[in-house]
């Protein structure tokens, strides 16, 4: 008989799936913290147009009535938005890094402790819920709108943001975690509803500039981080006659169709006076109407006390 001879099978390796960081991993965490950057910033950016808006609302014009077109109004705030960034990312790697040495510290303890909460979608759920509430406090603070003077309850609105984020996203949640598409669906919703919730507290902090400025003709650093420029001027006409008194306060908010447009603190009125038929000068940006803190500032609207 003759035998068969057989050739050796050359074995084929099969591609591998690359590795993956292990749950809990510090990749891991710095990867879960960039996927809810891009939501938070979207927020972030709608938050701080609502907020310009209401900053020259209080001067009686809008935006675009002192020249402040889409364009214009977009640059400012990604370029906020990529100051907000500098600011955060230092703070974000502490977090990182203080989880880095408790995991090191814990021989794994830590990252096994995130591990466990992910695995616990009731847990992760609630988390979640608590983070998103956030956004509806915002939102049901400012519903109300905002008044001149500012006045605010912040606490008011707690109560009511816990219950809809326990009632409204709690299960809501809880059933996302079972897939993966969902939980991404899951970090974006609160990614966006935490946005809010800071976007609410720049807001704040702008109204109270702009108000400060409206009294007093003072303003504050997150203004002037949205690029809302506290410069005061002098006004006169083509012949150089003061359209007002030198010794008056004018606020220069932009100009717009061939007209500046300027707030005079005497009355407290916003004016607008053709280009070609006005000087303007002696800018002066963020005064210090207290020479030193040595006096104190007289508060706009001067001129009608005077009238009474």
């Amino acid at each position: 008989m003759n035998s068969l001879t057989h050739a050796p099978v050359e074995q084929v390796a099969l591609p591998q799936d690359p590795p993956q960081p292990d749950r809990g991993s510090i990749l891991e965490v710095v990867e879960k913290i960039g996927s809810v950057a891009v939501p938070i910033a979207v927020a972030l950016y709608a938050m701080l147009y609502l907020g310009l808006q209401h900053v020259y609302a209080i001067f009686g014009i809008t935006p675009e009535q002192a020249g402040l077109d889409q364009a214009t109004i977009f640059a400012r705030l990604i370029g906020t938005l990529v100051t907000i960034f500098l600011y955060l990312l230092p703070v974000v790697g502490v977090v990182v890094t203080l989880f880095w040495l408790g995991n090191l510290l814990t021989k794994g303890g830590a990252g096994r402790a995130v591990t466990w909460i992910r695995e616990k979608p009731w847990i992760a759920a609630t988390l979640a819920a608590m983070l998103s509430a956030t956004g509806y406090w915002a939102y049901l603070t400012t519903s109300g709108g905002f008044s001149e003077d500012l006045h605010i309850d912040y606490g008011s609105a707690v109560l009511p943001a816990a219950v809809i984020a326990v009632v409204g996203l709690l299960i809501p949640y809880r059933i996302m975690r079972r897939r993966g598409a969902t939980r991404a669906g899951m970090k974006v919703i609160t990614g966006a509803l935490v946005g809010v919730g800071l976007g609410f507290l720049l807001v704040i902090q702008m109204l109270l500039g702009a108000v400060d400025i409206y009294v007093n003709g003072n303003g504050n650093r997150v203004l002037d981080l949205v690029g809302f420029k506290n410069q005061w001027v002098t006004v006169h006409d083509g012949d150089g006659k003061a359209v007002v008194e030198d010794d008056d306060r004018v606020l220069m908010l932009g100009e717009k169709e061939g007209a500046y447009v300027y707030y005079n603190c005497g009355d407290q009125r916003t004016y607008r006076r053709p280009i070609e038929a006005t000087i303007l000068g002696d800018f002066e940006i963020d005064p210090d109407f207290t020479n030193g803190g040595t006096e104190e500032p007289m508060a706009c609207g001067y001129n009608l006390e005077e009238q009474q």
